[in-house]
């Protein structure tokens, strides 16, 4: 009798856990995937405690969990690293899915959260096809790694990026870019006074010109809006040259003018130069950040550029439009409350601004060698129309400059292929209309892998309190891909 009890006991946990089929497994691995989320989170933390730190330690580090997870490691280079979970069995015909995060060496605690859910993602629900996993480098706000990475690793066409965000948001578009380039020939003449100065700034590390929220100081406007300054007050002076250090996707990180000033103008040049630096250790106080901006006595140039053509140059700078651009800005008029509370105003601005067309343009570049001025400038938009009708100005204002313009074609930063599956799986998921975004006109990761092969993007943006519910999501996407 005692055995046949034994029988009946083992009988029934069998039945029960056959009637609770896959659902129970199912709940089985999230638990799993979700401790395995808190466990390499307290790791990561413990291990790299500081603000700052070095990709390489990180990258020690995913050798060692890649290890003891059974993960393969297909590339391992001096700035990214990819790493792979193959499909399951009998879901070798599924689509496969890159992740992606970065490691921000300047804000290394906050790229843990992002890392930590990416891992336990990669770990995939109990059925899913391959998963690829590419953590990258962004050194100095270069991203270095994303840059460096073979596109032989972007085979798939399922792509989420997955990034440290305090709120969390989902963004399922980059933003349109086009670029203007303003040139014009240079005639020269001698100088014709007798003291030469050289302007300089420098700013360290690279940065997103269209980043609004950090609003970083352009070393080529700030030296072309002291000259502007200078010209509008009546000072004399010759421009002999203008230059600045550049790469692509990035604020400019230094820029020189020349000028050959009169001697009785050296005193009001030097007031508005100390003016002007002020305000940048302002910004630069409020930023945290370092620069370097001098005024100083150089070796006299055997020539200058001719006053037409110096003055056209300076009259540019002064009047090209950068920074943020609504569309028709300029035909717009102040229809708020004037008995609205600073709260109210500030948050009807906010809320106007966000259902605006919106672009952003920077200076990219400046030249005055080879006998050739030119200047490039970037713009983002929110839409095609925006972009058009900015580029449209920078054709009236180059025009009334006597410079030359030309635009480049518009094209989207990413994606490069509809993504409606991939963005309404996630839009569906999160459910808030709150936390979708149709663009975003920040650089990211993201426009240099879809500039790399034909990708359907999503970047997903949260932290880590919010790191169960985006693992989740992630494995409830791949594992849809296997039905």
């Amino acid at each position: 009798m005692k055995k046949f009890f034994v029988f009946f006991i083992a009988a029934t946990l069998l039945i029960s856990t056959v009637l609770t089929g896959c659902g129970s497994s199912d709940e089985d691995r999230q638990e799993e995937l979700n401790e395995s989320l808190e466990k390499t989170y307290e790791e990561l933390s413990a291990t790299f405690s500081g603000s700052t730190g070095e990709y390489d330690l990180v990258a020690q580090y995913l050798l060692s969990w890649a290890s003891k997870n059974d993960i393969s490691v297909v590339a391992d280079e001096s700035s990214y690293m990819v790493l792979k979970n193959p499909a399951t069995e009998n879901s070798n015909d599924a689509k496969g899915t890159i992740l992606q995060c970065t490691i921000d060496t300047e804000a290394c605690g906050n790229s843990l959260q992002s890392l930590a859910i990416s891992l336990a993602s990669l770990l995939g629900p109990l059925e899913h096809g391959d998963i690829t996993l590419i953590v990258t480098e962004t050194a100095d706000g270069e991203f270095s790694g994303a840059a460096a990475t073979d596109k032989k690793f972007l085979a798939d066409p399922n792509f989420i990026n997955i990034r440290q965000n305090d709120d969390v948001e989902l963004y399922t578009f980059g933003s349109y870019e086009a670029s203007g380039e303003m040139t014009t020939s240079i005639t020269t003449e001698d100088p014709y006074y007798s003291n030469a100065y050289a302007i300089t700034m420098q700013i360290s590390g690279h940065h997103d010109p269209f980043n609004k929220d950090e609003d970083y100081p352009n070393p080529v406007e700030v030296i072309g809006n002291l000259l502007a300054n200078e010209k509008s007050s009546g000072q004399l002076f010759q421009l002999a040259s203008f230059e600045c250090e550049s790469k692509d996707g990035y604020i400019p990180t230094s820029a020189t003018a020349v000028v050959v000033i009169d001697s009785n103008d050296i005193s009001s040049f030097e007031k508005k130069f100390r003016s002007s630096y002020n305000n940048m250790k302002k910004k630069f106080e409020a930023l945290e950040d370092n620069f370097v901006y001098t005024f100083t006595e150089t070796d006299m140039p055997e020539k200058v550029i001719s006053s037409d053509v110096g003055n056209n140059i300076i009259s540019l700078m002064y009047t090209l439009k950068t920074g943020t651009y609504h569309l028709d800005e300029e035909d717009e008029e102040d229809t708020s409350d004037t008995e609205a509370t600073e709260e109210e105003a500030t948050e009807d601005a906010d809320k106007k601004d966000e259902e605006k067309s919106v672009a952003l343009a920077e200076i990219s570049n400046i030249s005055t060698s080879n006998d050739k001025f030119t200047l490039e400038a970037s713009f983002r938009g929110t839409d095609k129309e925006i972009i058009n009708e900015l580029s449209e100005l920078y054709l009236t204002t180059s025009g009334l400059c006597d410079i030359d313009y030309k635009n480049s074609s518009i094209k989207d930063t990413w994606p490069s292929k509809n993504n409606e599956k991939l963005a309404g799986f996630f839009i569906n998921a999160l459910g808030a209309e709150e936390t979708v975004f149709e663009s975003d006109l920040k650089s990211n990761e993201c426009d240099i892998f879809s500039s790399k092969a034909k990708l359907s993007i999503i970047s997903y943006q949260c932290n880590i309190h919010h790191g169960e519910a985006a693992l989740s999501n992630i494995c409830n996407y791949l594992k849809g891909l296997t039905e």
